[in-house]
């Protein structure tokens, strides 16, 4: 059964993440996982950085729409990227990631007037995910405990594995505490796409989306993938044709 927006923004309010289910289709999940075993060619870290400027596949996934309406909900409409990355894990080489957050502890209470929350992270998923993969792991409604999650990849009590299939998407608060299991399946790798979402109005590293795709689509690209690869500053007018620009993406 399909959740209306208001229940997907209630569900991400109380738990911190949200699974999005086949926000990729099967179509765009196997021309992505082309993509990424082209660009990690040469990398041996788990990480594979600024993928918008390695091919243009990943553009279209700035705005995409099961995500990006779920975002503009979540944040209001003036959202920009902090980072865009891919990691391919392979079968059995585990690269856990102990408990973390990727922001930091807000005030509890907030003050009156806060933006919050400050970043969400969305992670695609370009393979079924199982508990051999290393699925990450969460602390459901630990963005609002107002502490720091503990050292190391011990267990949590509440703590969840969040199993999901190739095309879903999962959207996490920057305050959530969250880790990764290790993959130790022996033949299949862990794919995934990490577009993770800041308040305008934040000042973005000065290296990020800095090469020269980048550069044109900030300067000439649709509106809001202008927004997204931080061109405005937060007090910026929306465009009337902002929308018609969005479905032609």
């Amino acid at each position: 059964m399909s959740t209306t927006l208001q229940e997907q923004v209630e569900q991400f309010k109380r738990d911190g993440y949200l699974v999005i289910k086949r926000a990729l289709s099967p179509e765009q999940v196997s021309h992505l996982i082309d993509k990424v075993v082209d660009i990690s060619q040469g990398f041996t870290t788990r990480e594979i950085p600024d993928i918008i400027d390695r091919d243009e596949a990943f553009v279209p996934l700035l705005v995409n729409p099961p995500v990006f309406n779920v975002m503009r909900a979540l944040m209001g409409p003036r959202l920009q990227m902090e980072s865009v990355n891919a990691t391919r894990i392979k079968p059995g080489q585990g690269m856990p990631v102990g408990w973390h957050m990727d922001s930091h502890v807000y005030l509890d209470p907030p003050p009156p007037y806060w933006y919050f929350p400050v970043s969400i992270n969305c992670a695609y998923y370009l393979d079924d995910i199982t508990p051999e993969k290393g699925p990450l792991v969460v602390v459901p409604g630990s963005h609002l405990s107002g502490q720091n999650p503990p050292e190391g990849l011990v267990d949590i009590e509440g703590q969840v594995d969040v199993l999901v299939e190739a095309g879903d998407a999962v959207i996490f608060h920057g305050a959530l505490w969250h880790a990764a299991k290790p993959n130790v399946h022996p033949t299949e790798e862990r794919r995934a796409l990490y577009y993770n979402h800041l308040q305008s109005f934040c000042k973005q590293r000065v290296d990020n989306f800095a090469g020269e795709r980048c550069r044109q689509l900030r300067e000439n690209g649709p509106f809001y993938i202008q927004q997204m690869l931080g061109k405005f500053d937060g007090w910026h007018e929306i465009p009337a044709d902002a929308e018609e620009q969005l479905a032609h993406i």
